[in-house]
């Protein structure tokens, strides 16, 4: 175990923080989950509050039965939206026929998943809101406030580390948590929820010394694949740089303005990292631009978090659309993420653990000849 601890900080990353468009910069960082789910409410539909705000806590989540916990959904800032909008019908995920093969299924599953949100993205904002009102934004805001890496006295960012043994490669799983995506009221851009889980991945040699042979990034849960020999991965020694969305936290190798206004130039003066990380050059940012505040992680063990494999609901308030909720779960934009180990409310797995290797679309068909060849 000390090997894989020392391993896990061998290759921890370095994030680094953007503004948008306007000049605005991140308003959520990195944080410690547990802390997060002290300052939340513990609801069921209705909405039924089962656990009041500032006494829920890691322990609690495990008082539930793992499979009652899919409907359960924890609020951060949003108490005043859930009786108006709060639509109290389950939503369960289809049943897979008898004749497919479960895996199958849950595959076919995955692709319908991405094919309707890359077409559903572009017009949902015609259809209904994405974004939480104002309100809701700056409550969270407010509580989030002591929690803020910026600030005097502030808990050191967390970031958890997982590691998977397969045939090919020991995958070594990162993730970080938001306590907010203000994407669409802090930065014009698509959505809002509270919570926010995001990843990067690393595909090590399976032998020592256990060298990077790929990496990838999460962004808006899909995945972005270079190999490590890749031009457009950055390091610093050994600590691969993620360039972070403004807001919306989805992770690039290189800075730039990606899809749906998603900023991501490393502008925003915050880094955090392993501890030195200050004494890199950040060869692809500005000398004007070039972070100046710096936090270093504290490494924790996700195995060791009972909480992340027992709780299987959303990690914000959950929201229905009154008609479209009841269509494609992809219209669920405002609501809680699952936590890092389950997709929300649905009892499965996320991809990224239930089958790594395809989630980092290592298999490529004959036509996708823009995807990297393993």
């Amino acid at each position: 175990m000390a090997d894989l601890t020392a391993l896990a900080q061998r290759y921890a990353p370095l994030l680094v923080f953007s503004r948008d468009g306007e000049g605005r910069a991140e308003n959520f960082y990195p944080m410690d989950a547990e802390t997060y789910i002290r300052a939340c409410a513990l609801y069921s539909p209705g909405p039924q509050q089962l656990v009041p705000r500032g006494r829920l806590t890691p322990q609690q989540l495990m008082e539930f039965p793992p499979e009652a916990t899919c409907d359960l959904y924890m609020v951060f800032a949003s108490e005043r939206l859930l009786p108006p909008l709060m639509d109290a019908a389950r939503m369960a995920p289809p049943p897979a026929p008898w004749f497919i093969p479960a895996n199958v299924w849950d595959d076919i599953l995955d692709f319908a998943y991405d094919l309707v949100a890359s077409i559903a993205i572009h017009v949902l904002d015609l259809i209904a809101p994405q974004r939480l009102p104002a309100f809701v934004w700056q409550e969270a805001r407010r509580r989030y406030g002591p929690f803020d890496l910026r600030a005097t006295g502030a808990p050191r960012p967390v970031l958890y580390y997982a590691f998977q043994p397969t045939d090919r490669f020991l995958i070594l799983h990162y993730w970080f948590f938001y306590a907010f995506n203000d994407w669409g009221t802090g930065h014009g851009g698509r959505n809002d929820h509270e919570g926010d889980w995001e990843s990067v991945h690393l595909f090590l040699e399976p032998d020592p010394p256990h060298r990077v042979r790929w990496l990838a990034y999460a962004a808006h849960g899909r995945a972005n694949l270079e190999s490590a020999a890749s031009g457009d991965v950055e390091w610093f020694e050994e600590h691969p740089v993620v360039y972070v969305g403004c807001g919306s936290h989805a992770s690039y190798f290189r800075p730039a303005v990606y899809a749906h206004d998603d900023w991501a130039m490393g502008d925003g003066g915050v880094a955090v990292g392993p501890r030195g990380a200050h004494l890199y050059a950040w060869p692809r940012i500005p000398q004007g631009k070039r972070p100046t505040v710096f936090r270093a992680w504290q490494l924790r063990d996700l195995q060791t978090c009972k909480w992340a494999w027992h709780f299987r609901g959303f990690w914000g308030a959950r929201f229905r659309y009154q008609a479209l909720g009841r269509a494609a779960h992809i219209l669920h934009a405002i609501s809680g993420p699952g936590g890092p180990v389950w997709l929300p409310g649905q009892g499965r797995l996320r991809p990224q653990w239930r089958n790594p290797l395809a989630w980092a679309r290592f298999r490529r068909y004959w036509w996708q000849f823009w995807r990297p060849r393993a």
